[in-house]
């Protein structure tokens, strides 16, 4: 994403006391070599670990504003299950539950890959300073731990459509036939949706469905805190009313009747980047699975040829399930092709708190003085807490290249809800640019200009963990506004279509099955077609 401010990063230098309460709960084997804390340390790291998420988040203020989810409630109660028989296992586990309640895709603990990046890179790079070498051996405990202990194995393949979740492949299970498309109807007897909802410290970032009023995490089942408390009972019902529940226990696991050829979710590394040229409509396609630099450059490459000889007529950048990565990757594409710079205002905001005055060298007095700097702006904003405003008139997104194309037809953007950080931007830039058009899902995550999470550190146990610290307000009318997902022309899969895409056994981004299959390509077709119908008219 666009860099407006470095990673920061806290180490607080305290001693850790090497009692070892060990009482029944999570199992400590993995947990050997991480420190030991007392009850009195426990309670400290876990104030400090409040105190740091409420003066660096602003997206919990939102979420309680906007979406209801009242962090203070969720984090007093994990602080009174901190007793003196608590063991490290059972804190780290407390510890990743508060981080969970946060609600933010951007905020969490930092896994074995981030903690890698940071020891290659942010230290040796001076971006990250004051956490040593030591407490990245014990974050990979922390993390293998985790992913032993805190999540179950069970597979269900459920997919979110239309308000529902479905399973997306037959499985059975003890004898019991499930078949496809089947709809999820309920979990441990609640309904699945009031279910969901009530897990915000188990599931994060619960996926937020505005059009439906729902929340849902399609991996919900996941969670191995629920098999503690006696495993899942869940309620399957097909089309003629027909019901079928599946009971499963921890280690348990189905027998799925089809194969998933075709994941649907974030791209991996082995999606490859493709491009195609549709003919007869005129229409260049570039498959983007990632936010590489590397792909802007050679996409601009494979489009010159049909550029020089003036058949291209418009283009699809398809982005689905695209994480994201470096907004570059979409501007240096967008720079060679289109003659107008693509800008807008934007104001971003981030909490007034000791903290931040300090890591982003701010005051009262600076924030007064200093250009595009604010206590108020005229976008509507969030009611706590206090928070300082940068405001950038005419943020430029895309600056067209001196080699530039000077493209002028439109520049249609697929996505799904399988795209996040840089990619959402490109979406939001749709949204508010008439050459591009964006069709397809939104994510249902918080989106807009966020920056570098804040890299902080737990002062005795030692946990490395990241936060979120700024909020997109550009165009708000309304505090819901900074949720800042947008498409133009949505357009979502049946469980029929998902089935189809998962298991075909053609390639999915490949020329037939975009032209036959696609629903989201077939927009771009509509779309295409009353163009060239609204052109023709006299």
């Amino acid at each position: 994403m666009r860099k407006l401010i470095i990673l920061s990063a806290i180490c607080f230098f305290t001693s850790c006391a090497l009692r070892n309460t060990n009482t029944p709960g999570f199992p400590l084997a993995g947990l050997e070599t991480v420190p030991r804390l007392s009850h009195t340390q426990m309670l400290e790291d876990h104030d400090s670990l409040v105190s740091l998420i409420h003066q660096v988040s602003p997206v919990i203020y939102f979420n309680k504003e906007v979406r209801g989810i009242d962090f203070d409630r969720y984090a007093r109660r994990l602080r009174k299950s901190i007793t003196p028989k608590t063991t490290m296992a059972d804190f780290l586990h407390i510890v990743d539950m508060t981080l969970n309640v946060a609600q933010d895709g951007h905020s969490g603990r930092l896994g074995s890959w981030q903690l890698n990046i940071m020891r290659t890179n942010w230290i040796p790079n001076g971006i990250i300073k004051h956490i040593d070498s030591i407490s990245m051996v014990y974050g990979h405990a922390y993390e293998k731990f985790a992913n032993r202990n805190f999540t179950n194995k069970l597979e269900l393949n459920l997919v979110y459509t239309d308000g529902d979740y479905y399973n997306m492949l037959p499985f059975s299970y003890k004898g019991v036939k499930f078949p496809a498309s089947m709809r999820l109807s309920s979990c441990n007897g609640l309904k699945v949706h009031a279910f969901v909802k009530k897990q915000y410290a188990h599931i994060s970032p619960l996926r937020w469905d505005r059009a439906n009023r729902k929340v849902y995490h399609e991996a919900f089942y996941k969670a191995a805190e629920f098999f503690k408390r006696g495993g899942l009972r869940l309620v399957f019902e097909d089309k003629q009313g027909n019901r079928r529940q599946l009971n499963v226990s921890l280690g348990d696991t189905v027998s799925f009747g089809k194969k998933i050829l075709h994941p649907f979710g974030y791209n991996d590394e082995s999606v490859p980047l493709t491009t195609h040229y549709f003919e007869k409509e005129g229409i260049f396609y570039a498959k983007m699975p990632q936010m590489v630099e590397a792909y802007g450059d050679s996409l601009a490459k494979q489009l010159k040829p049909f550029i020089e000889r003036s058949i291209v007529k418009s283009i699809v950048l398809d982005i689905r399930g695209n994480s994201g990565g470096s907004d570059n990757t979409y501007a240096n594409f967008l720079g060679r092709i289109m003659k107008d710079t693509l800008k807008q205002d934007v104001v971003v905001g981030r909490n007034f708190s000791p903290y931040n005055q300090k890591q982003f060298n701010v005051n009262a007095d600076s924030v007064k003085s200093k250009k595009g700097f604010s206590f108020n702006v005229d976008v509507a904003t969030l009611k706590q807490p206090k928070m300082y405003f940068i405001s950038i008139p005419n943020f430029t997104f895309v600056l067209p290249d001196s080699l530039n194309y000077s493209f002028k037809g439109k520049v249609y953007v697929l996505q799904d809800r399988y795209i996040y950080s840089s990619a959402s931007n490109l979406s939001n830039l749709a949204a508010r640019n008439d050459q591009l058009v964006s069709i397809g899902e939104t994510p249902n995550l918080l989106g807009g200009l966020q920056t570098n999470p804040s890299i902080l550190q737990l002062p005795h146990s030692k946990i490395i963990f990241r936060i979120e610290p700024q909020i997109d307000f550009t165009g708000a009318k309304s505090a819901v506004d900074a949720f800042q997902n947008h498409v133009e022309h949505p357009v979502s899969y049946t469980i029929e279509e998902l089935y189809r895409r998962v298991t075909s056994s053609d390639d999915i981004f490949g020329r037939e099955f975009l032209y036959e299959k696609d629903p989201m390509f077939q927009k771009v077709l509509e779309l295409e077609g009353t163009q060239l119908r609204n052109k023709r008219r006299p």
